[in-house]
C-alpha cells in the first residue's frame, strides 16, 4: 500500500499547536504514512525555542517546512492559494489544520469563489465552536441568549439574529465551511457539539502532553536542581495548602487571579511552574501582577522556575505537590492542564462556565465555583481541602482514560485514514 502524505498545517505556534503537531507525529511514526509540517515560525517562537519540535527534524518520513521562507509573501500564516500550492506540489493526501480558526478568513474566500479549492481531504480543529452550539462566548463561556435584561439589548440581539444571520458562527460552520464543502469534516474539543450535531463534526480527544520521552543528562540534572529547590519551599512552608499554576503565566489563565486569591488566604502557598507573562497580557491584568509577585515572594510563599517545563516527571514533581488543582482560568474552553491533572489523580476546582464547569460536574471530577469570584473560590478551596478527595479517584481515572494516549492514537489513525505499516 503507498504510503499517504498527511500534511500539517499550523500558522502560529505559541501555546498548543507545538505539542499538537509532536504528539500527532508520534502517533503516526508506525503508520504507513509521510508527514509533512507546515509551521508558522516567527522571530520570537522559531524553531530553537520550540523544544517539542526538536526530535522531529531528524526523523525520517517528517520534513518539517518553515511558512515564511516558503513563499515570496514571507508571512507564516498562508493564503488559501498558497495552502494549495503546497498540497500539490506535494501530493498531499489528507491535510489537518491544527487551528483552523486561523484560517477562517481563506475558508470565506474559498466558498465564495474568491480562491482555490483545497487539494485532498481537508480536515479543521476549530477552537471556538461554543459559539455554535451550544450557544456560549467563547472565551467566558457566558450563554448567549436573545432575551437581555433591558429591551433596548433584546431588541437589538433580535435584530441581529435576523438580519446579520451571515455574520453568525451556525452560518459559518452550517453554511461555510459544511455548505460549501471547504473542510471534509469537522473537528471539536467540546463533546457536546459532536453529540449534538454527529458526523461530519467529530470529537477528538485533547492532546494535553507529548508521550513521555527518554531524559537527557540535562534533564535529570535540572530535576533534581529543581526538587530541591521545590523541596526547600514545601518545607518553609509547612501546614499550608500548595496552590498550583501550571504553564505560562498569561491572562487567558487568570494568571492575576492566582495571584491574588494566594495573596488574599495566608494560609496558601503559590507554585508556578512556566515562564513569565508576555508583554501583550500586562495591560489586560486586573491586579497588579509585580506588586504581588514582590510581596509573596517577600512572605516566602511564591516559587518560580520561570522556564517551560517540557519533561514529565517534572510535571509530576509538581501536581504531586498539591492535593487540589485549582484554576482561575478566564477562557471557559477546554484546558489542557486540567487533564493532566486528571491523569495525575488530581481533583480539580474550575469556574462555573463553559466546557471547564461542564467537564467537571458531567464526570464528577471536582467541583466550581461563580467565575472570576475569588471568595467564591475560597469558600470552595477551603471546603474541598478540608473533605475526602478520595472519592474523585475513580472518575479521574475513568475520565482520563478518554484522553488517554490509546484514545488519541485511535482518533487520528481513524480520522487521518492511515493503517499500521505491518498490517
Amino acid at each position: 500500500m503507498t504510503a499517504r502524505r498527511i500534511l500539517l498545517y499550523s500558522p502560529d505556534l505559541v501555546g498548543h499547536p507545538r505539542v499538537y503537531c509532536r504528539v500527532i507525529a508520534d502517533l503516526l511514526a508506525a503508520e504507513n504514512c509521510e508527514l509533512v509540517l507546515a509551521m508558522g515560525f516567527t522571530d520570537e517562537i522559531g524553531f530553537e525555542q520550540s523544544a517539542d519540535l526538536h526530535p522531529l527534524a531528524t526523523r525520517e518520513r517528517v520534513r518539517l517546512i518553515e511558512n515564511r521562507t516558503r513563499f515570496a509573501s514571507g508571512n507564516p500564516h498562508l493564503s488559501a492559494e498558497e495552502i494549495v500550492a503546497l498540497q500539490q506540489e506535494l501530493a498531499i493526501d489528507v491535510t489537518l489544520f491544527i487551528e483552523a480558526d486561523k484560517s477562517n478568513d481563506e475558508f470565506r474566500r474559498i466558498a465564495s469563489g474568491a480562491a482555490p479549492r483545497l487539494h485532498g481531504r481537508n480536515l479543521g480543529i476549530f477552537a471556538n465552536t461554543a459559539e455554535w452550539y451550544p450557544g456560549e462566548d467563547s472565551f467566558t463561556g457566558a450563554r448567549k441568549r436573545i432575551v437581555a435584561p433591558s429591551l433596548r439589548t433584546t431588541l437589538g440581539n433580535v435584530k441581529r439574529a435576523i438580519f446579520d444571520r451571515r455574520k453568525t458562527p451556525r452560518w459559518f460552520y452550517e453554511r461555510i465551511i459544511l455548505g460549501h464543502h471547504v473542510l471534509d469534516e469537522i473537528i471539536t474539543k467540546d463533546e457536546r457539539l459532536a453529540e449534538w450535531h454527529g458526523p461530519p463534526v467529530y470529537w477528538m480527544p485533547e492532546i494535553s502532553r507529548p508521550a513521555e520521552a527518554e531524559e537527557s543528562d540535562a534533564d535529570r540534572a535540572k530535576f533534581e536542581r529543581t526538587k530541591t529547590d521545590l523541596d526547600r519551599f514545601l518545607a518553609a512552608n509547612a501546614g499550608r495548602e500548595r496552590v498550583l499554576y501550571f504553564g505560562d503565566a498569561a491572562h487567558y489563565k487568570g494568571y492575576d487571579l492566582f495571584l491574588q486569591f494566594v495573596a488574599q488566604n495566608p494560609h496558601t502557598c503559590a507554585i508556578h511552574p512556566g515562564r513569565t507573562y508576555a508583554a501583550r497580557d500586562a495591560a489586560w491584568f486586573e491586579y497588579d501582577v509585580e506588586a504581588l509577585r514582590a510581596r509573596l515572594r517577600a512572605e516566602g510563599r511564591l516559587f518560580e522556575t520561570n522556564e517551560y517545563v517540557h519533561t514529565q516527571r517534572l510535571k509530576t514533581l509538581f501536581f504531586d505537590a498539591i492535593r487540589l488543582y485549582v484554576t482561575t482560568h478566564r477562557l471557559a474552553l477546554s484546558s489542557s492542564t486540567v487533564i493532566q491533572a486528571a491523569e495525575l489523580g488530581k481533583p480539580i476546582l474550575v469556574p462555573n462556565r463553559g466546557l471547564l464547569g461542564h467537564r467537571v460536574l458531567a464526570n464528577g471530577i471536582g467541583a466550581v465555583y461563580a467565575y472570576g469570584d475569588l471568595d467564591d473560590l475560597r469558600r470552595k478551596a477551603d471546603q474541598l481541602w478540608s473533605s475526602d478527595l478520595t472519592r474523585f479517584e475513580e472518575p479521574l481515572q475513568r475520565f482520563w482514560r478518554k484522553f488517554s494516549d490509546e484514545a488519541i492514537r485511535e482518533f487520528f489513525v481513524k480520522r487521518l485514514g492511515v493503517r499500521a505499516s505491518s498490517s
